[in-house]
């Protein structure tokens, strides 16, 4: 709509105020997003994501460190997903544990009838460190363990299994003081391979695994076998 001055002929409208006196401002750019893994919540692929950055996480930062958001952004979906798989940090923690490892079921096997009891039980523990697929679930299932006591249990409870299937194993079970020998065993291997693979202790950490194996295996012997304090 035009003005009128007072001769009577128009005036140009007034400018709208709405642009700056340099020109028009720019518009706002949207924030960027980060890239997701598209897939849709209940996908399997999608929870198994979830576990997996958990379990990479809780080994490098171990329990306490490592929270839910921490989890969801590094597997690239919504924290809520995470809640809706898992209920909260503790069910991850668990299912990324069970999910990836399972030592003491190993210990319910046969055996090798070509190396000793000692030699066996050895190799079995330390491949699980060894192994790329089950040293994160191992790291993080024993850094947790030792530092925070929500986790403490599931540790324990894990060493405990692990002793009560070695010695009830049918070769063995009838063995003098069959559970406090393989209790020692299983602290023996349990602190080395803290050193070895938590803490990277050296000369243990850089040693190689034969090496390594050849020097464990004849402390296990006594435990197991040989040593008597009582005698």
């Amino acid at each position: 709509m035009t003005s009128r001055r007072a001769d009577g002929s128009a005036t140009p409208a007034r400018k709208s105020t709405s642009t700056s006196r340099t020109g028009a401002s720019p518009a706002k750019k949207p924030r960027p997003q980060r890239a997701r893994s598209g897939r849709r919540p209940g996908d399997s692929g999608t929870r198994e994501q979830i576990l997996e950055s958990a379990l990479h996480l809780f080994a490098e930062r171990g329990y306490a460190r490592t929270t839910i958001r921490a989890i969801a952004e590094d597997a690239e979906v919504d924290p809520a997903l995470v809640h809706h798989f898992f209920s909260n940090k503790e069910g991850v923690f668990d299912a990324a544990v069970n999910s990836s490892l399972s030592v003491s079921g190993v210990f319910e096997g046969e055996g090798s009838a070509t190396m000793s009891d000692a030699e066996w039980l050895t190799r079995s523990y330390l491949t699980f460190w060894e192994n790329p697929d089950t040293r994160y679930a191992m790291t993080a299932i024993y850094r947790a363990g030792l530092a925070d006591n929500a986790t403490s249990d599931v540790l324990r409870a894990r060493i405990e299994t692990s002793i009560g299937n070695w010695a009830n194993r049918p070769n063995y079970k009838d063995h003098p003081d069959a559970e406090i020998r393989t209790g020692l065993a299983s602290g023996h291997l349990a602190g080395l391979a803290i050193l070895r693979y938590v803490l990277h202790v050296e000369p243990l950490a850089s040693m190689d695994f034969e090496e390594f194996v050849n020097w464990v295996t004849p402390a296990l012997e006594l435990r197991l076998t040989t040593l008597d304090p009582r005698a």
